[in-house]
């Protein structure tokens, strides 16, 4: 395959950047470094120039270290002929922060035109892992080409930005000395991959102008540990952004824990770290920033990262400790999720290498900890086994200490309460801005992942929203699959333009309503109650424990 065409771009800020043109309608430009570390455990600084000029912007930045993370191979056939080759991102714990720009081309060969709307996208991966540049056969996951030539042709371009952040324990550790460590520096505490999201932001600001986008009109959109950074960031101050969608994850559901949940873990690695070093270090910190990377990211625990209650930009996890801080300047919120999410806690109660249900102790310490973390129901004491209504109706009924014997049916409570409640409770407590809500009903269609096909499983929706593997969709499904994409995409673009593509929820209605169900093929379908939306059995699930948190809201 011949090299791509490059595409030279003078910004008047930042300089000569070279990046890909593809084909007429759109060009890329990808590893824009966008802040600095300066040490494992600083918060990050904003850049305000690019490293070298002109800058090559061909390839993917490097990503932050992180253990190999399995993503579902959805597809193995080749890149189209109109598709670049990229490289591989390489792992730089100190060059990691970077993102990818993706722009009609008109948009930089007429800056005198009007700035388009951005659409800012942070990946996810349970804080553990992920990056923006993830490939499955040699396609980006998020590349935006596509999704940018239907914004085309639907009338509505904007400017797609995807970012790279820390993750793992270099974007999440916390503990009282590493508080102590940051405080001593006059710099935030912990959370450290947060913060960088909150300076790409600032970078667009300050920057995406130059791209043709206004930076007083950025939509961010997160999906599972993404969507939960994106609500996370709702509650920083002096936000960069106007609106948010929430996918599958929010600050509710992936909750932010205390100090005391995190000193464990942070013990656990300065205990490995000094018994291979003979312990001869005596401050934690600092034996902890000399460790080389590939021990650093070994994990002590395979459980999922969560942000830190920080007090400060982080006030805690229930709608009541965060729902102040907007002042009645709330950004504007689409949340909603996925029919099957539980496939992502039915793998978290399993092991990955056998396929077989962890021990019974280690699934209810898996469980305890999405209990411990929710906003919904950290609060409700004896969660579930004191409600023996939500047992029984999620037949859990004798499976409460072993539940192996209820695998699927745990997962299910999991997932409602991790990813699917999570947009009702919000939309009813969020009281400084509309909520649209809505349930996604998108069908996986990709056959070379059996555990998802034809379902709508967590996450899916980047599948159909940056859709780059239309052609290995089965010919059967081709044409439903086409006005699935559509469907969402519009939706998507409607709210980055600042219009309702639905109705927002009513907070004072008991019928849990308006919510749009995302159908396959060209349209959905909007559902005045709760029952409309997802059925009578799922809906008095949901009911039961929706009464049980409402009560103590």
């Amino acid at each position: 395959m011949a090299p791509f065409p490059e595409y030279r771009h003078h910004h008047d800020s930042l300089g000569e950047i070279i990046g890909l043109a593809r084909g007429d309608d759109v060009v890329q430009f990808r590893g824009l470094p966008f802040a600095d570390i300066p040490g494992r455990f600083r918060q990050s600084q904003l850049r305000e120039s690019l490293p070298q000029l002109p800058f090559d912007a061909r390839q993917p930045g490097p990503c932050c270290p992180q253990p190999v993370l399995p993503f579902p191979p959805y597809w193995d056939g080749g890149i189209p002929n109109d598709w670049p080759v990229l490289q591989e991102p390489v792992q730089d714990e100190f060059a990691c922060l970077n993102l990818s720009i993706t722009v009609p081309r008109v948009a930089v060969e007429t800056p005198s035109s009007s700035k388009l709307p951005v659409l800012f996208f942070i990946h996810g991966g349970a804080f553990v892992g992920g990056s923006q540049s993830i490939q499955v056969a040699g396609r980006e996951i998020y590349d935006g080409t596509e999704l940018e030539r239907a914004a085309i042709a639907r009338g509505q371009p904007l400017i797609i930005v995807t970012c790279n952040y820390r993750v793992g324990p270099l974007g999440f550790l916390a503990s009282k000395e590493l508080t102590a460590f940051n405080q001593a520096l006059g710099e935030p505490v912990g959370n450290y991959g947060l913060h960088d999201q909150r300076q790409a932001l600032e970078w667009c600001a300050k920057f995406i102008a130059g791209f043709g986008g206004d930076p007083d009109n950025v939509t961010i959109q997160g999906t599972s540990a993404g969507g939960s950074s994106a609500h996370y960031l709702t509650t920083f101050p002096r936000r960069k952004f106007r609106r948010a969608i929430l996918s599958s994850g929010t600050l509710t559901g992936i909750g932010p824990m205390p100090v005391g949940y995190h000193q464990w873990r942070f013990d656990k690695y300065v205990e490995r770290a000094g018994s291979s070093s003979g312990g001869t270090e005596s401050d934690s910190v600092l034996l902890l920033q000399s460790l080389p990377i590939q021990d650093m990211v070994r994990p002590v625990t395979l459980d999922i990262c969560h942000p830190f209650i920080d007090g400060d930009w982080i006030a805690g996890q229930r709608i009541s400790d965060i729902k102040d801080v907007y002042h009645g300047d709330a950004p504007e919120l689409m949340v909603g999720s996925c029919d099957f999410e539980a496939d992502l806690t039915e793998a978290v109660m399993m092991d990955f290498l056998t396929g077989k249900a962890l021990p019974d102790s280690q699934m209810l310490a898996k469980a305890s900890d999405f209990f411990v973390s929710n906003g919904m129901v950290s609060h409700i004491k004896s969660f579930p086994s004191g409600f023996q209504d939500i047992v029984a109706a999620y037949k859990l009924t004798g499976a409460l200490e072993t539940p192996s014997r209820a695998l699927q049916e745990w997962a299910q409570l999991l997932a409602d309460i991790a990813f699917r409640l999570p947009a009702l409770h919000i939309a009813l407590n969020h009281t400084a801005s509309d909520v649209l809500v809505y349930n996604l009903r998108l069908s996986n269609p990709y056959p070379k992942w059996a555990l998802s096909y034809g379902k709508s499983n967590h996450a899916v929706n980047d599948l159909f929203v940056f859709n780059v593997a239309q052609d290995q969709v089965p010919e059967e499904l081709a044409v439903r699959h086409a006005q699935s994409v559509g469907q969402i995409r519009g939706a998507w673009l409607d709210f980055c333009y600042g219009k309702q593509p639905w109705k927002p929820m009513k907070r004072d209605s008991s019928s849990f309503g308006p919510l749009f169900n995302f159908e396959n093929g060209p349209t959905g379908r909007e559902a005045e109650s709760l029952e409309q939306a997802i059925g009578a059995e799922l809906a008095s699930r949901w009911r039961m424990i929706m009464d049980r948190v409402e009560q103590e809201t």
